[in-house]
């Protein structure tokens, strides 16, 4: 059961919010990874409040379930994100990402090595961390490839309302990294300003759509998990 890899909802925000804060919601740097403890928090919490759950007679895959959920749903409220949306709107979805990723932290290791031989738990535990870390690396890429993919649309459709602007495919490159006044820059517009503002606009609408995306991956993985354990307990013919 691999019910970790809806986690990468969560390790994908961790890569791409901060450049979000900064580039559309306006926060400097160290605004920006201040809110970002919103995110990680719950991290160090929740693994803790599952194992005390687990304890008390709450299945595991409640757990799952429960996480997958919350991943899900804190996806899809982060698209409420703008330019000018706060703080305090910001921490609800913020939290409950981060209780998606803490609650089920270290509790799906237990259940898949709690089917494994003790004597190749070692060998088991590595090849765990080496498909978690090597999935996650190739999810980041997908996001990044995602969002630089909506983001040059974007650009490439709306490039042309702006005088003097040109290389759509070059500016949308320097604006995916978070660059967006580098990219204004590199437009040769007219109006620098207006240029920016649409770039920021073009930014916050391709970065929502791939939290959509994210949204509809957590949930095609529960209902996969659904089905395969469901298979899983059907009678041998």
């Amino acid at each position: 059961m691999r019910a970790d890899r809806g986690l990468h909802g969560f390790v994908t925000l961790l890569t791409y919010l901060p450049s979000y804060l900064t580039a559309v919601n306006g926060r400097d740097t160290g605004t920006a990874g201040l809110l970002m403890l919103l995110l990680t928090a719950p991290v160090l919490v929740c693994p803790m409040l599952a194992a005390r759950l687990v304890g008390r007679g709450v299945r595991p895959l409640t757990l799952v379930f429960l996480s997958l959920a919350c991943l899900v749903l804190g996806d899809l409220a982060l698209t409420v994100l703008s330019s000018s949306v706060g703080a305090p709107v910001l921490a609800g979805p913020m939290l409950v990402t981060g209780a998606g990723m803490g609650l089920s932290a270290g509790l799906v290791d237990g259940q898949a090595l709690a089917l494994v031989d003790p004597a190749k738990a070692g060998m088991a535990a590595g090849f765990l961390n080496t498909l978690r870390l090597g999935s996650e690396a190739v999810a980041v890429a997908v996001y990044g490839s995602a969002l630089a993919t909506a983001l040059g649309r974007r650009v490439g459709d709306g490039i042309d309302g702006y005088p003097g602007a040109a290389d759509a495919a070059r500016v949308a490159d320097q604006a995916a990294g978070g660059d967006l006044v580098g990219a204004a820059g590199l437009s040769d517009a007219a109006d620098r300003t207006g240029f920016a503002e649409f770039l920021t606009r073009a930014y916050d609408s391709a970065f929502r759509s791939v939290l959509w995306g994210l949204a509809a991956v957590g949930l095609v993985l529960a209902a996969l998990i659904a089905v395969l354990l469901r298979a899983g307990r059907r009678p041998a013919d």
